[in-house]
């Protein structure tokens, strides 16, 4: 009857066994559905089997339910035919009873606007208490929980997802602890360079690699080995593929790393080495034509060859700004430099202030290919 998802209106008054978690035994059986109030549920319980109301903490599988919860459609959406939904319960001492209430009054607090800070320190080295704060306010409200919540691992895990700023937070201990390292780094790969971790980090390959499949450009925080390690670069690489530009050499040189690379993003190819820029196939990865005829006019290409080695008048293999300036200024005195910056932006497809042979070559076939398909 309930293998299939039903609206919330077509389940409603049904069975509900509660069982005590601690003895599996049944206390009662009473009627409820999604939209039944937990309070009211335990309050028809109580009334059942004379426990007081405040005294039951009531379950479904691990979740605890708060007064001010809904049953929930989980709890009926998979039953079979004629059978009762189960709820388990674990009965309080009036000591825990008063405890969870004031907990339940903190948590109320928090979430009208109350400040952490304002709240007893009991209240304070609660987790969830605690992650409410930072949820409704800022990461800050972390400085106001107690040293347990800080240095507790799944807490701090959950804080970290809410906003990466509570690592600032985070107890000395947890940043030696492999497992909490992991997980770090899998909900944001760069922590991996936050000042507060150790540097021996970087060169554990098991966290390395965690940290550049959920961010390829962590590579850049890895070893000199790690950049090295062709199973992390191609995590790297299959993540965001111009995280190529911080591998090795000999994995820039690496035929298959490459097109991974470029299948990933085109624009790494222009961090490959050694010819691969000109190997058809990764060039076709990258949108390009066969080398041999986007490069067919050799005489063409030797006179752009030499246009560059010209401007670049220190000789160092690149064209910086001032000397694209210098050219475009001679052929056109008004041309505006915030148009040459345009230009050049174009050009810098590695963005990093310089401008290579194979850069401005690939500017220069790109700009003739767009001339001759308006002429068509």
């Amino acid at each position: 009857m309930y293998g299939e998802y039903k609206p919330l209106a077509a389940i409603r008054d049904q069975q509900v066994d509660i069982i005590d978690e601690t003895t599996s035994v049944k206390l009662c059986t009473v009627k409820a559905g999604p939209k039944t109030a937990i309070h009211a549920l335990k309050d028809e319980i109580s009334t059942a089997c004379g426990i007081p109301a405040k005294e039951l903490l009531l379950k479904y599988g691990d979740h605890k339910f708060k007064d001010i919860d809904h049953v929930g459609i989980h709890v009926f959406k998979d039953l079979t035919a004629g059978a009762s939904a189960v709820l388990t319960f674990i009965r309080l001492t009036a000591q825990e009873a008063e405890e969870e209430d004031g907990r339940q009054k903190a948590l109320e607090k928090v979430k009208h606007g109350e400040k952490l800070s304002h709240l007893d320190e009991l209240y304070r080295g609660d987790p969830e208490i605690a992650l409410m704060a930072v949820e409704l306010d800022n990461a800050s409200a972390l400085q106001h929980a107690s040293d347990s919540v800080k240095a507790d691992r799944e807490t701090m895990l959950e804080a970290l997802k809410i906003s990466t700023s509570c690592m600032y937070y985070v107890a000395e201990s947890l940043w030696n602890d492999r497992q909490f390292m992991i997980g770090a780094v899998s909900i944001e790969g760069t922590l991996l360079g936050a000042k507060m971790v150790p540097q021996s980090w970087c060169s554990d390959a098991e966290v390395v690699m965690y940290a550049c499949e959920q961010d390829g450009f962590s590579l850049k925080l890895a070893s000199e080995e790690l950049r090295a390690n062709r199973g992390v670069v191609i995590a790297a690489v299959n993540q965001r593929g111009t995280a190529l530009m911080y591998a090795s050499q000999e994995l820039r040189s690496d035929y298959y790393v490459v097109l991974d690379a470029v299948r990933n993003n085109r624009m790494a190819i222009v961090h490959a080495m050694n010819g691969l820029r000109e190997d058809d196939e990764i060039r076709a990865a990258a949108g390009k034509g066969p080398a041999d005829s986007s490069w067919q006019d050799k005489e063409k290409v030797e006179l752009i060859k030499a246009k560059f080695h010209e401007l670049d008048a220190n000789g160092d293999g690149f064209l910086d700004y001032s000397e694209l300036q210098n050219l475009l200024k001679q052929g056109n005195p008004d041309m505006e430099d915030d148009e040459i910056q345009l230009l050049y932006d174009e050009m810098n497809v590695h963005h990093d202030g310089r401008v290579d042979f194979h850069e401005f070559c690939d500017w220069i076939f790109r700009e003739t290919a767009g001339d001759e398909a308006e002429d068509d």
